[in-house]
């Protein structure tokens, strides 16, 4: 039996507007003939990764390694598929149904060692090696229905990445998900229904204005230090300030994604060039300097913070003096 160069496409586009992967129901509601994907399947135009579960060519290395363990990309693996901060661990986060069995998780490990990941096309690829597996509740909550099938939707994927992350992550996972609109605020209480009371409190010190995880994660450990932080601050003639610390002192957080190449190299000197000349001396740092050297980076900060203020509070003296 052939299958006939339209069905063929058409079979080939249920699948890829899909994401790449489909189930079998998937493609039978959308009445995609049984026998189709059988013949499809035998000349190499779709692959069956596992039963009822079928791949194009072009599916990616991660797509593979979730449906060969009989779950799903999810948590944090989740989130960078949708523009959302998912934290510094870059192992790949796969849901499983609660009674999945026979996972295969040593092969599906060799699978990501193996392969060939052009990772520069695809930054959401996670690293190779055991992917870390969470089982998934049968009642856990959605926003909303969600159409790939192997893929969690968003809202399990950030319920789940609240309880992967320590706190600070995870705030900047919830930040960035309200910043891409990926969730909605009224997502939120459904949300934090579904959390343990310990993580109730991360509510408070939520901040969709944060552009990016860095930038919440150090909003959030300023303001556990002490600071007022505000997001987004604005320069006459330039873009905003990430944050403003105290009123005094600008804060920009760089990394090589957006912050590389002369155009934008010339941009963020100009910057902070204007905010200097509004008075507002200006840091910039690097996620090194969050992640790996936060105390001296603290420090920094700190320091040029109290001088700010030491300047201002002096000027505020001299011009008492002088119209005194």
């Amino acid at each position: 039996m052939s299958v006939s160069s339209r069905d063929l496409w058409l079979l080939q586009d249920c699948v890829r507007r899909n994401g790449n992967v489909a189930s079998r129901r998937t493609l039978l509601e959308a009445r995609v003939d049984s026998a189709d994907i059988d013949v499809a399947c035998r000349s190499g135009r779709l692959e069956r990764l596992r039963r009822g579960m079928y791949a194009l060519p072009e599916a990616d290395i991660d797509q593979r390694r979730a449906v060969l363990a009989g779950g799903r990309v999810g948590c944090v693996s989740a989130l960078r598929r949708v523009g959302v901060w998912g934290g510094l661990d870059r192992a790949l986060h796969i849901h499983v149904p609660a009674s999945a069995s026979r996972l295969h998780l040593d092969e599906i490990a060799a699978l990501g060692r193996s392969a060939e990941i052009r990772r520069t096309d695809k930054a959401f690829w996670a690293e190779p090696g055991r992917p870390r597996v969470h089982w998934q509740r049968a009642n856990a909550p959605t926003a909303r229905s969600w159409a790939y099938d192997w893929l969690v939707d968003p809202m399990s994927a950030l319920r789940q990445a609240v309880l992967c992350l320590d706190d600070e992550h995870a705030i900047a996972a919830i930040d960035s998900a309200l910043r891409k609109k990926v969730v909605r605020d009224h997502d939120l209480e459904s949300l934090f229904t579904s959390l343990p009371r310990r993580l109730q409190r991360m509510r408070l010190e939520l901040d969709p204005a944060a552009d990016s995880g860095p930038e919440s994660i150090v909003r959030v450990r300023m303001r556990r230090a002490g600071f007022e932080v505000e997001p987004q601050a604005s320069i006459p003639g330039s873009s905003d300030l990430d944050l403003l610390i105290n009123g005094v002192v600008g804060l920009d957080i760089d990394s090589r994604a957006w912050h590389t190449g002369e155009e934008q190299t010339s941009w963020d000197y100009g910057k902070t060039l204007q905010s200097f000349a509004f008075g507002r001396p200006t840091l910039r740092i690097l996620p090194h300097h969050i992640f790996d050297l936060w105390p001296s980076t603290l420090a920094a900060i700190s320091r040029v913070v109290s001088d700010a203020e030491e300047l201002h509070r002096l000027r505020r003296m001299n011009r008492n003096r002088s119209t005194g």
